[in-house]
């Protein structure tokens, strides 16, 4: 027996070693974007926005990073990390598009930004 890190950094890489383990189609599918780790970089979030948006993503094992000082208030503006995988992302970013305080059209930015990825 051996473990090794191996380089997997875009979907067909993934499915490709998927394959070759011998994963079904359909399982192939349903795992390929749970392979796949983005860190995306939002500039200019609002604070309200913000803690919505890492509540979130923690729900769904996912992270976002902000300024320390977001959640006493004293920073009002910050920038962000969001960080997980495609498939945490993805769900992510259609649950923020029913959520206030800009956080529709956030979802809306990372959703066209997990297309271009995956296109």
């Amino acid at each position: 027996m051996r473990i090794s890190f191996i380089p997997l950094d875009n979907l067909k890489d993934v499915r490709e070693e998927l394959r070759k383990i011998g994963v079904d189609r359909e399982g192939l599918e349903i795992m390929a974007e749970k392979g796949v780790f983005r860190v995306l970089k939002i500039e200019g979030i609002k604070r309200e926005a913000g803690i919505i948006l890492k509540q979130e993503a923690l729900s769904l094992g996912a992270e976002a990073a902000l300024h320390r000082e977001v959640i006493t208030g004293k920073v009002q503006v910050s920038d962000c990390l969001l960080m997980g995988t495609l498939a945490q992302l993805k769900v992510l970013a259609q649950k923020i598009e029913r959520q206030p305080f800009g956080l529709r059209e956030i979802g809306k930015m990372i959703s066209r930004r997990l297309e271009e990825e995956q296109s």
